[in-house]
């Protein structure tokens, strides 16, 4: 299976909380990328929700929520913000740069 995807996914196993209506859910970052990730979450907010993330290794987001699967969901950063919000250097922004990423495995499932 092909994937046409603007960014490449990684896998990261990084733990996160996920903001919805005033409260904190904990979850797993399962992938992510440039754009996006999945989270690993009983937490299943509607379709076009916008949710504040923090993950814990990468500080705090926001997104919209554009997929629901069996064991998560799909979060799109806003317009942009994880490029643009991430400093390149090793503490926040290496995580989005391929350059650094070579340590972490691509994703190769239809996720």
């Amino acid at each position: 299976m092909i994937e046409n995807r603007q960014y490449k996914r990684y896998s990261a196993g990084d733990w996160a909380s996920l903001g919805l209506d005033g409260s904190w859910h904990p979850c797993s970052v399962h992938n992510l990328s440039g754009n996006g990730l999945f989270l690993e979450t009983f937490c299943r907010p509607p379709i076009g929700t916008v949710v504040d993330l923090k993950l814990s290794s990468l500080g705090s987001y926001s997104g919209t929520v554009v997929r629901h699967a069996w064991d998560g969901i799909g979060i799109q950063f806003r317009d942009g913000e994880a490029q643009n919000h991430l400093a390149p250097d090793h503490r926040q922004g290496a995580l989005f740069n391929d350059v650094e990423l070579n340590h972490l495995d691509p994703v190769v499932s239809s996720r």
